[in-house]
């Protein structure tokens, strides 16, 4: 998986270059993002959304997982 602050260091990267006068496709691409907003916006809002399931997702079975030892010792008869 390519790391967000790679990606950030390419694009800047390539924006530097072409402000020196040397045209690359990294910096059209950069250039263009912004013509793509709202694609991207859903991109990152579906993103978001999944994330927050999944965190939720990963409580739930952590909190059951710790609750059914609790549940066993106190059913055993006390000494």
């Amino acid at each position: 998986m390519v790391e967000p602050p790679l990606i950030t260091a390419t694009a800047a990267i390539g924006w530097l270059v072409d402000r020196l006068g040397l045209p690359n496709p990294v910096a059209r691409a950069a250039d263009s993002a912004g013509a793509h907003t709202a694609g991207m916006l859903t991109v990152l809002g579906v993103g978001a959304v999944v994330a927050l399931a999944a965190v939720g997702w990963t409580r739930v079975v952590r909190q059951r997982g710790r609750a059914l030892p609790e549940l066993d010792t106190a059913t055993e008869p006390a000494v």
